[in-house]
């Protein structure tokens, strides 16, 4: 009996050794994946300790995929060693208190949507840029709007031009630079002075002095701006018109969002701004039942998501999509 104690000690502690170093490997793995270092060996220690909760929390929710109980799948990203709280937190929309917006911004309703496509994608048709990456700056705002002008433009010029985001950085004073915007105001000031090329205007994922020259900009014929209030009025901009910018909350489970149809935790107080590209529906066999989703490209990176993007289960308002609907309309 005390020589099987023994062994069942000796057995729990080789399990233990050899979890231990898959960890050490997979850590060193992420951290050449994504290029992480650290300045000093306690800064390490604690972010090795978040990056294990967020390992745990992805491998303990894919296995509720496997088992059909969630609709989407998760992935150790470049947000993992970052604790719940500091993904929760992480913010690049203003509120108004924080700053004032563009008063008298018209609704636009479309009166029935029964007749829109069951399912747009406006990749198909060549016009939505490449993922981009906003890196640390706050600038989701910029990225999101300037986003939705290059569909819009292409979409009537038939040209898919590539926008510079730095510009609204670093001139739109209705906003906040890297510490957040808000849309509207940003549409707003796309529509009085126009949009250089990113090639002209690099990013730089810091905020400093404007270089915006007006001779270089691709101006453009605004015939209006608006906010979007619902999800059929967005469904139909998205479908007869084309993609539109959107404020969500990007919380904790939305961060490390891998593919599938989310479905996840959030609020209805949006933190980050994206742009929907189309929209479609999907059967879940489980349940037997069709689920809705917006298809949304984000501004993380390819990276990030199936290839920079997210599917969001649609018509249920999930993550506060439709508080800050908005496009525009254009003729170049």
């Amino acid at each position: 009996m005390h020589l099987d104690k023994q062994l069942c000690i000796v057995a729990a502690v080789i399990i233990c050794a050899s979890a231990s170093h898959f960890l050490d490997q997979e850590w060193d793995a992420w951290k050449s994946t994504y290029e992480k270092k650290y300045v000093t060996v306690h800064d390490e220690q604690f972010r090795r300790k978040a990056w294990e909760e967020t390992w745990k929390k992805v491998q303990n929710h894919n296995q509720l995929f496997e088992q059909g109980l969630t609709k989407y799948t998760m992935a150790v990203n470049q947000f993992a060693d970052m604790t719940t709280e500091e993904r929760n937190s992480r913010n690049c929309l203003c509120t108004k208190k924080r700053l004032p917006v563009k008063k008298n911004v018209p609704v636009q309703v479309y009166a029935n949507n029964d007749n829109i496509p069951e399912s747009v994608d406006w990749r198909d048709a060549k016009c939505v840029t490449e993922v981009k990456n906003q890196g640390l700056c706050g600038s989701c705002w910029a990225f999101a709007t300037v986003g939705v002008v290059e569909s819009r433009l292409c979409i009537k010029s038939k040209e898919l031009y590539v926008l510079s985001e730095q510009q609204l950085v670093d001139c739109d004073g209705g906003d906040k630079g890297c510490c957040g915007g808000i849309p509207t105001n940003a549409l707003d000031y796309v529509a009085r002075h126009g949009v250089m090329l990113a090639k002209d205007y690099e990013y730089s994922e810091k905020q400093f002095n404007c270089l915006y020259k007006p001779d270089d900009a691709i101006k453009f014929n605004v015939t209006k701006y608006y906010a979007l209030p619902g999800e059929d009025s967005m469904a139909s901009s998205v479908a007869l018109d084309g993609p539109i910018v959107v404020g969500i909350d990007a919380s904790d489970q939305f961060h490390l969002y891998k593919n599938g149809v989310f479905t996840g935790k959030c609020t209805e107080n949006p933190n980050h701004a994206v742009i929907i590209v189309g929209y479609g529906t999907e059967h879940d066999d489980k349940e037997n039942k069709d689920i809705d989703y917006w298809i949304i490209r984000n501004s993380w990176g390819k990276g990030w998501g199936d290839n920079g993007y997210i599917k969001m289960q649609r018509n249920e308002n999930l993550c506060g999509i439709t508080s800050m609907a908005a496009s525009l309309d254009l003729v170049h």
